[in-house]
């Protein structure tokens, strides 16, 4: 009997034991788990006060982008007054303004030294690619190596470069007819001189056939445009055709006689005012219009149906670009200015 409640004692410690064992083991598991939750709660906390920071700076920064936008569109409409008050005197200096010369925004631009630096790095950054692009051909049938065509292309971005500061002078505004004419005279001097450093690099054979090239230019670089347009699809251009419609245009161009020619760059001269007329550029741009139809009769001999309508398209919308910008050189140079 002792025995049986032995066993029965013992069976009972074993019993609750266990439980006692069992519910340690609960009681760490619920504590494990509730120092979890507290550890995601403490990284939600900070991840909530993170984000809260970062509102407030993105409000902070919001309020200074406005005062600064605010600030910039006052400075716009100051900059707007100004303009118009240059560009329309005040009826008490009737007298002075009618002799004074007009203000004109696009020269006032070409004065500002910042302007300028950042329309020649902006030139610089463009005619690089333009001329890998459109002096390829040549590079290729001088059989120039990679260093000679590089040297090549630094020589005609050095000549782009110089004419094109000269430019922006012209543009400035402040320069009489005496003066655009020794700015142009130094643009031939320029050019005279970049193609002597050319010639002696090439040999004459070579530079022979640069001087041939660059007579195609103008048409190179409106079939390089127009094959830019069609891409790759099934209307895209091919090499042969590209050079057939190169020499097609040059044909025609070299056959067609202008009044007064303002691609032809050995007619321009100093005298701007006379040049850039209303009259002058509405009778090139009919005759240029007279031209382009025959660059599109020439086409339908090269190019498909569909190209050939693309074409026609394409010389449209050049004309419209060449248009405004011939609008803005009469506005310039024209008369009285």
């Amino acid at each position: 009997m002792k025995n049986l409640v032995i066993a029965i004692l013992l069976a009972a410690a074993v019993v609750f034991g266990g439980f006692y064992l069992w519910q340690i083991r609960k009681t760490d598991q619920a504590k494990t788990a509730a120092n979890a939750m507290r550890q995601k709660a403490d990284d939600l906390q900070s991840s909530l006060d993170e984000q809260q920071k970062r509102a407030t700076h993105l409000r902070s920064q919001l309020e200074e982008t406005r005062a600064d936008a605010a600030a910039k569109t006052r400075e716009a409409a100051r900059l707007q007054e100004s303009l118009t008050h240059q560009e329309q005197p005040a009826a008490g200096n009737a007298s002075e303004a009618t002799n004074a010369k007009p203000s004109n925004i696009f020269a006032e631009m070409f004065k500002n030294p910042e302007m300028k630096e950042m329309i020649k790095n902006q030139q610089k950054a463009a005619l690089g690619p333009m001329i890998d692009k459109n002096y390829a051909k040549l590079f290729s049938d001088l059989h120039l190596t990679s260093e000679q065509a590089g040297t090549l292309k630094d020589m005609l971005l050095n000549k782009q470069l110089a004419a094109a500061d000269v430019s922006m002078s012209l543009m400035s505004g402040d320069q009489d007819a005496a003066k655009r004419a020794d700015l142009m005279q130094q643009v031939k001097q320029g050019n005279d001189a970049a193609d002597a450093q050319i010639k002696e690099f090439l040999g004459d054979d070579s530079f022979a056939q640069f001087q041939s090239y660059e007579g195609t230019m103008g048409e190179r670089m409106a079939v390089s445009g127009f094959k830019d347009q069609l891409g790759s699809g099934s209307t895209a251009l091919t090499d042969a055709q590209e050079e057939q419609l190169v020499q097609a245009m040059l044909q025609e161009r070299q056959n067609f006689k202008f009044t007064t020619d303002f691609s032809d760059k050995s007619k321009i001269n100093g005298d701007f005012a006379s040049m850039f007329t209303e009259d002058r550029m509405n009778t090139y741009f009919q005759e240029l219009g007279q031209l382009d139809q025959q660059y599109v009769t020439r086409a339908q001999g090269i190019l498909s149906p569909d190209q050939a309508t693309a074409f026609g398209k394409f010389l449209d919308n050049q004309q419209t670009l060449q248009k405004a910008g011939m609008q803005m050189a009469v506005k310039m140079f024209g008369s009285g200015k």
